[in-house]
């Protein structure tokens, strides 16, 4: 039985030794449990507390997330056809309705910009590595040992470009001095956002000069006008009109004045108030204008100067002393329609010569009349032969009114030729409906010859067809005259049967400074395709001329002095000395001040 005790207390010894250890175990368990709590809590604060920067910011600032969202690349046609967009970098823009965004005055930033860094520190102006060198110089300063950027985020359309997201003005202004420092050569700091307000019904004359530059001071006295700081202002209206109310924008540099603006719905100017909206800039692919290329602008552009109008390199558009010759020939199938469409097509106003073929002329009482009769951008040349027929003529030119031209008589109702002078030589110009002669010197034959042919139809001529050109070839060939349009361009077409039955042959020293023949993107309704021509040499440029605003002439004061120099004058003699005398009361009432 003792023995039996004594097997029992040292079982219970055991047991008692086992949960004291596990009782140990258990408060060691329980401590690490608590140590893991505390610092997954901890954990999640901090992670809770950037969701909430992050939220905050993105509630400030939609325009990121919008931003940040990948999207299939656009094709070069889908991007060129986008109109192009004249808004500056830095500059915020606004919802399409009339009520600002709450983001407009909240959000607010510090630009960097990379792009002129060197290939070889690319990778030391990393997001990271703004992100790092801002917060390091920013945390340097007092009471800002924990400082953390809002966010930092690159840009979708240009990766050269990092945004720091700021939470007010002085943390931007902050965020600007650290910037600035960043030891990368290259790193620029751009200039400060600006926020654009349209203005609509704007009066011309309180912001722009008589050549349509801002007028000096006009900035500053709008500004104080409107009680805000105006940084640029441009004006969106064209400027070459007469009209005396257009539309503007003016950028502020603060986006509580632009929201002040937008709210106020007026803008005033000199007394007079204007309405403001909210200015939507057009948005298209970016175009650097110093080496005319696409994908970058002109600031970061390291190439050389290009001139965007003869694309030579070396000097600039508004320098640019190079004038190309441009000449449009067309069948017009006798129809009224498609000549006057053609005469009046806008932009057709600066080509130095219209070659038309079957015009629309008619023999009325044995003189031709064309439609229209005269115009004010064309000077109408008609053959000098005719044919007594209800068409008497089957060929004509209009050449621009302030170009010099001699017509040259030419036997022949399908031919109108005519000797244009420019300022560095004479062109002979041709309009032609079945055959034309010319002489060796800068000739140009541009019309309706109706006659097919491999040199210039190409392989898709009939058989039973080949040969009609014949003569049209031995005459080019015998003044050595080159076919500028390229071979197998169709020209006319009716249905499903195209056809090259128009010809541009040109001498061969105006053909070595072609610059482009080629289909016109407008054929005014015409079977037949209209084609342009263009050449590498001078034509003199078009003069402008000063319009007068007469509705803003006093118009009573004038009738008033014309009555007084009608009551004074006498009434007898012929009609011509009366008409005279009227004449010069009119035009003295009108002329004194």
């Amino acid at each position: 039985m003792l023995d039996t005790i004594i097997e029992l207390r040292d079982v219970v010894s055991k047991q008692q030794n086992t949960i004291q250890e596990l009782h140990h175990q258990l408060q060691e368990y329980q401590r690490q449990m608590e140590c893991a709590l505390a610092n997954t809590k901890a954990q999640l604060s901090e992670e809770l507390r950037q969701a909430r920067d992050q939220i905050d910011v993105l509630i400030r600032n939609p325009v990121f997330t919008a931003s940040s969202q990948p999207s299939a690349r656009a094709s070069y046609a889908e991007v060129a056809r986008t109109p192009p967009s004249s808004q500056p970098s830095g500059v915020r823009t606004l919802s399409s309705s009339n009520t600002t965004p709450s983001s407009f005055t909240d959000t607010l930033f510090c630009t960097i910009d990379t792009s002129r860094v060197e290939e070889n520190e690319k990778n030391k102006v990393q997001v990271a590595d703004v992100r790092k060198a801002i917060e390091a110089e920013v945390r340097t300063l007092e009471n800002m040992g924990d400082w953390r950027c809002a966010a930092v985020v690159k840009e979708a359309r240009n990766p050269d470009r990092v945004k720091v997201v700021c939470r007010d003005e002085n943390e931007t202004r902050i965020v600007k001095d650290a910037a600035q420092k960043i030891t990368v050569p290259g790193v620029r700091v751009l200039r400060d956002q600006l926020y654009p307000v349209r203005i609509d019904n704007a009066n011309r004359t309180a912001v722009l000069d008589a050549e349509g530059n801002v007028l000096p001071g006009a900035m500053e006295a709008l500004g104080t006008e409107n009680d805000v700081n105006i940084a640029k202002i441009v004006w969106l209206s064209r400027k070459d009109t007469g009209k005396a109310y257009g539309s503007m924008v003016v950028y502020v540099t603060e986006g509580s004045e632009a929201r002040r603006l937008l709210d106020g719905r007026y803008f005033h100017l000199a007394g007079e108030s204007a309405y403001t909206t909210v200015f939507a800039p057009r948005e298209g692919p970016t175009q650097c204008y110093r080496c005319q290329e696409i994908g970058h602008k002109a600031f970061a552009c390291k190439k050389p100067q290009r001139c965007g109008r003869c694309a030579e390199q070396g000097h600039h558009h508004k320098t640019c002393q190079s004038v190309t010759l441009k000449i449009l020939q067309l069948n017009v199938r006798k129809r009224r329609e498609v000549q006057q469409s053609l005469l009046n097509d806008e932009g057709l106003k600066d080509f130095a010569v219209l070659a038309i073929s079957e015009p629309y002329a008619r023999l009325i009482e044995g003189s031709v009349t064309a439609v229209p009769m005269s115009h004010h951008n064309w000077t109408k040349l008609i053959p000098t032969t005719r044919r007594e027929a209800t068409w008497p003529i089957r060929s004509m030119l209009w050449v621009r009114s302030d170009i010099e031209v001699e017509q040259i008589p030419v036997p022949s109702a399908d031919l109108t030729a005519a000797r244009i002078r420019l300022p560095d030589r004479a062109v002979l110009t041709v309009s032609v409906f079945r055959n034309g002669t010319g002489t060796r010197t800068d000739i140009i034959l541009a019309g309706d010859f109706n006659r097919h042919g491999q040199l210039w139809g190409g392989d898709d001529v009939s058989p039973r067809r080949q040969g009609e050109g014949d003569r049209i070839i031995n005459l080019m060939d015998e003044h050595s005259l080159c076919s500028l349009l390229p071979r197998g361009t169709k020209t006319w077409q009716s249905g499903d049967i195209e056809s090259t039955i128009d010809l541009v042959p040109a001498s061969a020293e105006l053909a070595d400074q072609l610059l482009r023949c080629t289909i016109h993107s407008c054929d005014h309704g015409s079977d037949h395709r209209a084609i342009e021509t263009a050449f590498d040499t001078t034509v003199e440029d078009r003069p402008s001329e000063t319009r007068f605003l007469f509705k803003n002439a006093p118009w009573t004061e004038i009738r008033t002095r014309v009555a007084a120099h009608l009551e004074r004058i006498p009434w007898d003699g012929n009609v011509q000395q009366q008409t005279d005398r009227l004449m010069a009361a009119v035009t003295e009432g009108g002329l004194t001040p």
